[in-house]
């Protein structure tokens, strides 16, 4: 027993040195016969590199850098390229003299799998062997595996974009003669850079029934994969729907019609920038037939109840030139699954929102043509979460490419107001536009309305206004991820505008909207600010450089009524270390940024009771100057004309006239003056603090009871002293009948004038109350 153990132990280390020494042996001198043995097995010309032969894994060689050649009828790229060979050897060819493989595992392969313009596949006529009897099959055909491989596919000299990368693949023969297949790889493409679709598997077999034509029965299972991830492997846009699915099948039937049936989950539908929801997702059951010869896949989905949605795909020429079609088809489902379906894609609608109606119709998507179909919801209604509930007895939605557009539907809402609405959207680009007609509706519910329904900017014009209702429409178009903007034409009733730098609101009585581009123009405005009517036009354009423009006209004008509706404007509290430190107090945003051209006409100026005329201006507001140009002031025979400009800087305004006044009466005839004035402050402290400097002339002026001049003139000054305005009169030159005078004149602080006066060497001395004069000789 001893020597038995000693031989055993013997033995066994001589196969393990002989098994360690082998790979290292040279077998070139087998290289002609193993050459042979794989062409025999691959039914091809074979070229081999290095070889080495193997014990521990059975009896066999390793090959290095076998090249599989191609039929030269096929193409003149080769079969495979292979990195590495293992083949094992069929120990009962070596009884018979002979060198055969059992089996083939192929390392780091790349296989052309090549499909002929009139005839079938190049691995074709290898894959009909097995219809040969079993024992024959067994004997002829070894077992072959392949790992990690790449799988391309040809079209006669054509590759395909489309190929199989770490693909891992059994196929031999069983003892009944069928093909066994089990492979599993991801599906690439070659135009996307290192990217993979998922990963899919199958087993199952390859059967040769009596009469020739192959039968094909195998499981496919779909790993969990990325929707994005599919689409783009079919088509290079990208939906922005996002989620995962995975499937499991069952193929039966001849291959140029297997019958296909399985089931397909989908979970976490979302679009790209949005987050996934939970969920456990959709279970669908399908059916259908797979055209192996044809690459033609047609599918749909059943159920043995009737199902609200179902389902049909088909693709042609999947592996050449993937032309795919999808169809969904809707049958009285819940419009609110859907609903929330859309808010995960992205659809432009506010979350909270609430349908309560039911879908009918289809949607179809194809590779070649995008989107085609329509839905149709109705009756139903809609509530949204910060605005009212809304009603309509039918709404169609007509797809077509990539845009989705909504027919005019007609829309109660719960006040009694109704509306109609129509719109588009784009699934790709993100493009929105939509259009609201109303006979009356009001502005609250055209703001929230839109505001709940899709995220745009304000609507210009109605964001400022605080009631009223508006007769006509309003539209908003956005392209691709721009703000979008407004247009719309209506007509405004009952409506109040809060204007910045005015103390009371601006009430529309009624006003013609007109909206395009950002741009607004008002017409036929009638309107009123506490007393004061206006009437006019008003147009806004972003793109000019004075932004508003206005033409007003006012009945009636007040000056101390405008003084009160203009307080906001031109009086702003200092804060205590403005006043403290001198510093000027800051501009409010508005007014720093205020921009206006007017021109007014005003039919009646008043001061208190007395009428001052009829005015016209041109008005130019900008920032914090406001600047009066060419304006007159007209009250037969009297007539002022002049430029005003108002500066806004400081915490009081500042005021400056350049003008002249003409035919004023005074004192039974008449004066015209011609200087500048400036003035600080408001109300009574405007006389107070004027200042005022330039010439006279008057006519026909009784200075006294029983003194009348023909003409008067002179240089004046007005200016403050001591706190009261102090008037300085020069250069006097009176015409009296046959006499000239002349002289000066100076107020004095009980408000009484004194004239010095020289006629010839004779002075003459008039004094007296500004209104009227008296004579002192």
């Amino acid at each position: 027993m001893k020597a038995l153990r000693r031989w055993l132990v013997v033995g066994l280390l001589v196969v393990l040195v002989a098994g360690a020494l082998v790979p290292f042996l040279s077998a070139d001198r087998l290289r002609p016969r193993i050459r042979a043995a794989l062409e025999t097995a691959l039914n091809r010309p074979v070229e081999i590199g290095n070889v080495h032969v193997t014990i521990f894994t059975g009896p066999g060689v390793t090959v290095d850098r076998v090249v599989i050649a191609e039929d030269p009828a096929v193409g003149i790229e080769p079969f495979a390229y292979v990195e590495s060979m293992r083949a094992r050897v069929r120990l009962a060819s070596l009884l018979a003299g002979k060198l055969a493989f059992s089996s083939l595992h192929l390392d780091t392969t790349n296989v052309n799998l090549v499909k002929l313009p009139s005839g079938p596949w190049n691995v074709q006529p290898w894959l009909d062997r097995p219809a040969a009897s079993a024992n024959s099959t067994r004997r002829r055909m070894p077992d072959i595996s392949i790992t990690g491989g790449r799988l391309n596919f040809k079209f006669g000299d054509t590759k395909s974009v489309f190929y199989i990368s770490d693909a891992d693949v059994d196929v031999y023969p069983n003892e009944r003669g069928d093909l066994v297949i089990r492979f599993s790889g991801m599906p690439a493409r070659t135009d996307r850079s290192s990217q993979t679709f998922g990963e899919i598997s199958a087993r199952g077999l390859l059967h040769a029934a009596p009469g020739g034509e192959q039968q094909l029965t195998m499981g496919l299972r779909l790993q969990r994969t990325a929707i994005s991830e599919i689409v783009r492997l079919f088509d290079a846009h990208d939906l922005g729907v996002h989620g995962f699915t995975t499937s499991e099948a069952q193929l039966a039937g001849p291959i140029n019609h297997v019958g296909v049936t399985g089931s397909l989950n989908i979970t976490d539908v979302h679009r790209w920038d949005l987050m996934p929801p939970h969920g456990e997702g959709w279970t669908m059951h399908y059916c259908g037939v797979l055209d192996l010869a044809s690459h033609a896949l047609d599918l749909e989905t059943f159920s043995n109840d009737p199902q609200p949605v179902s389902i049909k795909l088909a693709v042609a020429d999947y592996l050449a030139n993937a032309r795919w079609t999808g169809r969904i088809q809707f049958h009285e489902l819940p419009a609110a699954s859907l609903l929330e379906t859309a808010l995960h894609m992205g659809a432009p609608l506010p979350a909270g929102v609430q349908v309560d109606g039911q879908l009918n119709g289809a949607i179809g998507y194809s590779n070649s043509g995008g989107l085609d179909g329509e839905l149709v919801l109705g009756p139903a209604s809609i509530k949204f979460p910060r605005a009212g509930k809304a009603s309509l007895d039918s709404a169609r939605l007509a797809f077509s490419n990539r845009n989705v557009a909504l027919d005019p539907v007609d829309v109660e809402l719960d006040n009694g107001q109704s509306a109609t609405i129509t719109g588009k959207y784009a699934f790709d680009t993100r493009d929105t536009s939509f259009r609201i007609t109303s006979p009356q509706l009001t502005i609250a519910e055209v703001e929230n309305g839109t505001g709940q329904v899709v995220e745009t900017p304000p609507i210009p014009l109605l964001e400022k206004l605080r009631q009223g209702t508006l007769k006509g429409w309003v539209a908003f178009d956005r392209k691709d991820d721009a703000p979008g903007a407004w247009s719309g034409q209506y007509e405004l009733q009952n409506a109040a505008l809060t204007v910045a730098g005015l103390a009371l609101p601006v009430r529309f009585a009624t006003a013609s909207v007109e909206m395009k581009e950002n741009r607004i123009q008002i017409s036929r405005m009638r309107a009123r600010v506490g007393t004061v009517r206006i009437e006019g036009d008003y147009r806004y354009d972003p793109d000019d450089v004075k932004t508003q423009h206005l033409r007003l006209r006012i009945p009636e004008l007040k000056l101390a009524d405008l003084e009160r509706l203009m307080l906001p404007t031109l009086r702003r509290n200092e804060s205590f270390l403005a006043r403290t430190f001198g510093r000027k107090p800051p501009l409010p945003k508005w007014l720093e940024t205020r921009s206006v051209d007017a021109f007014v006409q005003v039919g009646a100026l008043l001061n208190g009771e007395t009428n001052l005329g009829r005015l016209q201006t041109h008005l130019t507001w900008a920032g914090p100057k406001i600047a009066l140009s060419g304006s007159e002031l007209r009250l037969d025979p009297m007539g002022a004309s002049g430029d005003v400009t108002v500066t806004l800087t400081k915490a009081s305004p500042m005021y400056e006239f350049t003008g002249s006044i003409e035919n004023l009466p005074y004192r039974g005839g008449s004066l015209d003056v011609d200087g500048d004035l400036e003035s600080t402050g408001l109300g009574d402290s405007l006389l107070l603090n004027a200042v005022s400097e330039g010439t006279f002339e008057g006519r026909q002026i009784t200075l006294a009871p029983d003194t009348q001049v023909d003409r008067i003139s002179g240089g004046y000054r007005i200016a403050p002293s001591a706190g009261i305005p102090r008037l300085v009169l020069s250069n006097l030159q009176v015409a009296l009948g046959q006499d000239s005078l002349v002289g000066q004149g100076l107020s004095q602080p009980d408000g009484r004038i004194v004239l010095e006066l020289m006629s010839g060497r004779r002075p003459v001395r008039l004094t007296g109350m500004l209104l009227p004069l008296r004579s002192e000789h």
